[in-house]
C-alpha cells in the first residue's frame, strides 16, 4: 500500500494498492511539480497549438 492515490489505466479505477483487481499495475495520478523555470513549456505549447487548435 502506498501513501498516494493510484489509477489503473486499463479499467480506470482508483486505488491505494500497487496492483488493480484486473491485474494491471496502478500508476500515480499526481501532476508534475510546478517550476517557474519550465524547460518543456515550448514543446507543450506547440503541442496544444497543433492538436487543440489554440491560437
Amino acid at each position: 500500500m502506498t501513501n498516494t492515490i493510484l489509477k489503473c489505466n486499463k479499467c480506470k479505477k482508483y486505488s491505494m494498492e500497487r496492483f488493480c483487481e484486473c491485474g494491471e499495475e496502478c500508476l500515480s495520478i499526481k501532476p508534475a511539480k510546478y517550476s517557474p523555470i519550465d524547460k518543456y513549456s515550448k514543446y507543450r505549447l506547440d503541442y496544444k497549438k497543433k492538436f487543440l487548435d489554440i491560437k
